[in-house]
């Protein structure tokens, strides 16, 4: 039978990071962060020859596309979604799509001059 031992819980602590040593190596917050930058800026790039109607439109589909890569990622490579204490793919997915739809409505209204 087991017990539990209420005496500063020590050995929970250790038991836990040695389950977490199997895992692999995650990247940190600023690594996913600047990963997620690079690619909004590489969507921009693609956007920017657009004439400046279809700009917002082309943006926010290249944004979108990008979110579903990076979901694509988290599914094959991140490890479930909650109680991470730093930022995934699944993050960087939430915020691909957060910019989309963020670009979408300031295209809706108006906001870039249309």
């Amino acid at each position: 039978m087991t017990t539990f031992d209420l005496k500063g819980g020590r050995g929970l602590r250790s038991r836990l990071r040695r389950s977490r040593r199997g895992w692999p190596a995650r990247t940190t917050d600023g690594a996913v962060l600047g990963r997620w930058i690079a690619s909004a800026a590489l969507c921009l790039a693609l956007a920017a020859p657009c004439p400046a109607p279809a700009l917002p439109w082309v943006l926010a589909g290249l944004l979108s596309l990008s979110g579903f890569v990076w979901l694509g990622l988290a599914i094959t490579q991140a490890g479930p979604p909650a109680d991470a204490p730093h930022l995934t793919a699944w993050d960087a997915a939430l915020l691909a799509f957060a910019a989309s739809f963020g670009v979408q409505s300031a295209a809706r209204l108006g906001l870039f001059g249309g």
